[in-house]
């Protein structure tokens, strides 16, 4: 429960970024097209204006082979702003009059000429000129004296080019604007998640606390008296022994035998319920590995394993050895128990970038895909004597080493545990 509002804010903020993102989206490519489509018509109305007049121009002039050049004195003296050449051809393309004289008299076939022609309407186009400049260029059907000709005027672009700017430059600020409210929204869902991260480990501090002083006195006392039913315990066993009597031996034995196991259930149970302090050195990961080899060899030994140890040469880690040594013995220490005699243990070790990796693999009696799930859980065993501590213990050890664990296992086809370490661990 403690996770659902986290989650919750989380998702809610990544909603609100994801639609903020499209509308906006939306609504800048609307404006950019709106702001283009604005400046062309713009530049029609402002072409198809000029054209007008200067078709008037025309009309109230002189015969054209008679007339003077007002196109060119239209562009000299500047009277409408933007104007790049203007011309008048017939339909077959000849230049009757153009702002530039030296054009005028030449042939020139052009299909826009020739559609505005046969249609009667004007047709209009973005060009680039010989010079390279871009202009917008209307070609307008005049008639004179009877005869149509071809208007076309071109005027310069950089007033729709510089509304065209503008509107990319809102689009790129949109995106910029959003780009920074993805990053807020990123950093303070990180915050967030830390936050409740911290939080969680803080209550889950106090609950471990509560319970560990708990388990401490409990622990405490359970174990005075165990210790002193233990000891008269091995005191008349060892008495009963010299006089023979078998059967009060056996009931003895028992005694001790299940004190031994109240006793290895009060350690455990002191270990998991108290909060881990890392100690941490750096060690070398074979002489760990040769001294819980050493430390099972009795074990090992009577029921025949074979077990098998390799790690990278001179592997060293930084951490707290006590602590895995105490993960790997218990790891051992089920597989030696799940294995049969004559079964295979195998201890391996080696880096793999920054982190360190511990495989333990047994061909013993395996697990299934519910107890795999269940494993790590505390109290739960499918051993008939067993505290259901061992695996518990092991994974609050590795989580406190800043590392994580893994089961792989098969009934009947045995179990592989998998353990990634950071190189060099440095606790909260």
């Amino acid at each position: 429960m403690r996770n659902t509002r986290p989650k919750g804010s989380r998702f809610y903020i990544i909603a609100v970024l994801a639609v903020a993102t499209v509308i906006t989206a939306i609504s800048s490519t609307l404006t950019y097209k709106n702001s283009i489509k604005a400046a062309e018509d713009s530049m029609k109305l402002q072409s198809l204006g000029i054209a007008v007049s200067l078709e008037a121009l025309l009309k109230d002039s002189y015969e054209l082979k008679n007339r003077k050049n007002i196109f060119k004195d239209i562009i000299t003296e500047g009277k409408w702003e933007g104007i790049a050449f203007i011309a008048l051809y017939d339909k077959k393309g000849k230049t009757l009059l153009h702002s530039n004289e030296n054009l005028i008299g030449r042939e020139l076939p052009d299909e826009f000429i020739k559609a505005a022609a046969e249609t009667g309407r004007p047709v209009n186009r973005y060009a680039v000129l010989g010079t390279d400049e871009r202009v917008f260029m209307l070609d307008f059907p005049v008639h004179i004296k009877n005869t149509e000709n071809i208007l076309r005027l071109a005027l310069r672009t950089y007033p729709v080019e510089g509304v065209i700017r503008q509107a990319r430059l809102q689009v790129l600020g949109m995106a910029v604007v959003i780009g920074i409210l993805w990053v807020i929204g990123y950093f303070f869902i990180r915050a967030s998640h830390r936050a409740e991260e911290l939080k969680t480990k803080m209550a889950e501090r106090e609950r471990l606390a509560e319970i560990g002083e708990m388990a401490s006195v409990l622990a405490h006392e359970i174990r005075n008296p165990l210790g002193s039913i233990k000891g008269f315990a091995q005191y008349l066993k060892e008495q009963q022994n010299k006089r023979a009597v078998e059967q009060q031996r056996d009931y003895l034995n028992i005694i001790v035998s299940e004190s031994n196991r109240l006793e290895t259930l009060t350690d455990d149970l002191l270990t998991y319920a108290k909060p881990v302090e890392i100690k941490q050195e750096e060690f070398n990961m074979d002489e760990l590995l040769d001294e819980i080899f050493k430390t099972r060899r009795s074990d090992v030994d009577a029921k025949d394993i074979d077990m098998k140890v390799s790690t990278h040469s001179g592997l060293k880690l930084k951490s707290d050895r006590d602590k895995l040594k105490q993960v790997l013995m218990n790891l051992v220490n089920n597989s030696v128990e799940a294995v049969d005699s004559n079964g295979v243990i195998e201890i391996k070790a080696g880096t793999v970038g920054d982190k360190i990796n511990i495989l333990l693999k047994d061909n013993g009696c395996g697990m299934d895909k519910e107890t795999i799930q269940q494993a790590f859980k505390p109290f739960f065993t499918t051993k008939t004597k067993g505290t259901g501590l061992g695996l518990a213990i092991v994974d609050k050890l590795v989580k406190a080493l800043g590392g994580k664990i893994e089961i792989e296992s098969e009934p009947q086809k045995g179990t592989v545990f998998k353990i990634e370490l950071p190189n060099s661990f440095v606790p909260d």
